[in-house]
């Protein structure tokens, strides 16, 4: 939020302009090239991104020399900001005087992880053109990290039912109409619908989501009016305007909200797009006799499907290692992966709170690790104390019972509590259990258990 925040101001003071920017990583590769410095250059974005911009002595053509020109110079890759007056190459031939600024951005650590390059022509006014070229820079700064935070690559994920919702995700990128999204809560629900504005047409608009079971009606209602008043509102900056509406817990919202949605939303015209997120579909029994049938069409286009985390698999121990390394990231942390051991322990536990629980334990894990990897003693106590409350009963001593009556016990007690984990999915138990799914048939067969 503080995110968008920052950025929203930026972009009301800038809104119109045209910035001439290029940002450059911390190896001096070219990460993006505006459609501003590519108008004032001749070179297209495909051009040039992925390029590493250095000094050489012998620049042959243009854009060896225009890579040349925008090289930062020592001072800038240690962290100190920069202005030159130089001479920008043109891929026609021609060339033209301009400024350059450097600007670095450093992370948390002061470590500088990118570098803008504005450019701009001369002013009569240095301070002012060092405001606005500094304030153009946090923008796509602040632009850049928004995308990367919503981008297709950070839904992590390869399991069936994750590789469908995102496909089905590609699909809502590409149109206008309502959709919704059902699963539990923190499944990543929030995250895909950002996902989805992020990459479609409403991306320069804002993002509103309401909780319409945490808020009252009165409540609803009124912020409701609010933003249609912003998008009645004639040369608003884009940001203020709605862009996509999400009503999170939509199964529970109150009838007059939905009646008002109705009358006053539901118009495509609006420019809004509504998107719904519930435990639930909004089709299922309960939800039925409480919605209003127009207001469930408005989200009945498609229906994305989320599966709680203890479903997913081995999308557990991909999502344990990007915790991992985006605490090593933002926390400096010592941990680079983790244990064969620690692994298990993740992919026996149950998740309640799926992939928000799951970075909660990362993350308290990773600052409880001194080593470059996780080991089982490294995760929370909360944690463990949860493993145990799923561990099976002591087995009975040996004076009770045979030998052979303890192991099928043992091994009946183990094969339901793994088919429980995996809500009945015998394909799962059986990789979790490390065996065929045809011999975890016969076991169940041999020990009486239905396989049905």
């Amino acid at each position: 939020m503080a995110i968008r925040r920052k950025r929203n101001l930026l972009d009301a003071t800038l809104v119109g302009s045209t910035s001439a920017i290029c940002v450059l990583d911390a190896e001096r590769r070219i990460r993006f090239f505006s459609p501003g410095l590519q108008k004032k250059t001749g070179w297209t974005a495909d051009d040039m991104e992925g390029l590493i911009c250095e000094f050489a002595a012998d620049s042959s053509t243009p854009k060896d020399l225009l890579i040349s020109t925008l090289a930062p110079s020592h001072e800038v890759i240690n962290g100190a900001g920069r202005s030159v007056q130089t001479v920008l190459p043109h891929s026609n031939g021609t060339s033209s005087k301009t400024g350059l600024t450097f600007l670095p951005i450093h992370d948390s650590g002061d470590v500088v992880t990118r570098i803008i390059i504005a450019c701009s022509e001369a002013e009569a006014d240095s301070s002012k053109r060092s405001l606005s070229l500094q304030l153009h820079a946090e923008v796509t700064a602040l632009r850049l990290e928004f995308r990367k935070r919503f981008s297709g690559e950070s839904f992590v994920g390869q399991s069936p039912a994750i590789t469908t919702a995102l496909d089905q995700a590609e699909l809502l990128k590409h149109s206008t109409c309502g959709y919704s999204i059902v699963g539990p809560s923190g499944s990543g629900r929030r995250h895909l619908s950002r996902m989805i504005h992020t990459a479609s047409e409403y991306q320069e608009h804002s993002f509103v989501a309401l909780n319409s079971h945490l808020l009252t009606e009165v409540q609803l209602l009124d912020t409701l009016r609010r933003l249609r008043e912003l998008v009645d509102e004639k040369g608003s900056a884009a940001h203020r305007r709605t862009g996509t509406l999400m009503l999170v817990d939509a199964d529970r919202c109150p009838r007059e909200v939905q009646q008002w949605l109705l009358e006053n939303l539901a118009d495509e015209a609006t420019g809004v797009r509504l998107g719904a997120i519930s435990l639930k579909s909004l089709n299922a029994p309960d939800s039925v006799d409480w919605l209003i049938p127009e207001f469930r069409d408005l989200f009945s286009t498609l229906q994305i499907e989320l599966p709680g985390l203890h479903e997913r698999g081995e999308d557990i121990s991909l999502l344990a290692q990007f915790f991992i390394e985006e605490c090593r990231h933002s926390m400096q942390t010592s941990a680079e992966s983790m244990t064969a051991a620690t692994q298990q322990e993740l992919l026996f536990y149950r998740w309640p709170g799926n992939v928000r629980e799951l970075r909660q334990v990362m993350f308290d894990a990773c600052q409880n690790c001194f080593s470059t990897q996780l080991c089982p003693e490294d995760l929370p106590f909360a944690f463990r104390a949860g493993v145990g409350a799923q561990e099976m009963p002591a087995t009975p001593t040996a004076g009770t019972s045979s030998l052979e009556s303890i192991l099928e016990r043992f091994e009946l007690e183990v094969l339901l509590k793994t088919l429980a984990a995996c809500d009945g999915n015998k394909a799962e138990a059986a990789r979790r259990l490390g065996m065929t799914r045809p011999k975890l048939y016969r076991r169940l067969k041999t020990l009486g258990i239905n396989s049905a």
